[in-house]
């Protein structure tokens, strides 16, 4: 008798379980064994927090200066509790340096921001050549600058920008295509 309570209760334990498997709204991965709920989206979710360093990458530059400019170092400052946020891009060949910053408006948190929050935007040649000098408050469109991440404890910022048209002091004015560009800070002097 004890064998055949055994029996049945084993029985019972396959048929809920057999039932549990045909009764799921789920779809099995076959590889890994797991079971997702059916109309759920199961791609990876976008990555969060800091994004590896961006690709150098090349602006052609038009107007008053024609050329075409790598950049492929990216440098930050911003003080702790500094109002103040600029991100630098500089070539191997340091002749030019390509600057998006809020000089003393900056809140200190993430967030799009544009010419009326402080941001601009400069094209400026460092070494050699004509020492030229294109700025967005010297030319006709507004700069923006987007921070996806602003973290003072990791002392790290990311984003884009967008430069705009920079005008020199003479009326001249230069265009950059693209003239978006990353913004990646991994230290913030």
């Amino acid at each position: 008798m004890r064998l055949h309570g055994m029996c049945a209760l084993l029985l019972v334990v396959q048929a809920c379980s057999s039932k549990s498997d045909d009764d799921d709204s789920g779809a099995e991965d076959s590889a890994a064994g797991t079971t997702e709920p059916a109309g759920e989206d199961t791609s990876d979710p976008a990555p969060e927090g800091f994004p590896d360093q961006p690709e150098p990458f090349t602006v052609s530059v038009t107007g008053a200066y024609e050329g075409s400019l790598a950049f492929d170092t990216p440098t930050c400052s911003h003080r702790t509790g500094s109002t103040t946020f600029r991100q630098f891009w500089r070539g191997s060949g340091h002749v030019f340096v390509l600057v998006v910053e809020m000089f003393d408006t900056f809140p200190g948190e993430p967030g799009d921001y544009g010419a009326s929050d402080g941001v601009r935007a400069r094209l400026q040649e460092e070494a050699g050549g004509e020492g030229n000098y294109f700025a967005s408050e010297l030319g006709g469109d507004a700069s923006t600058l987007t921070l996806d991440g602003f973290d003072t404890e990791a002392n790290e910022a990311w984003g884009a920008a967008t430069v705009g048209t920079l005008g020199d002091s003479t009326g001249g004015s230069v265009m950059l295509s693209p003239d978006s560009v990353p913004v990646w800070c991994n230290a913030m002097e």
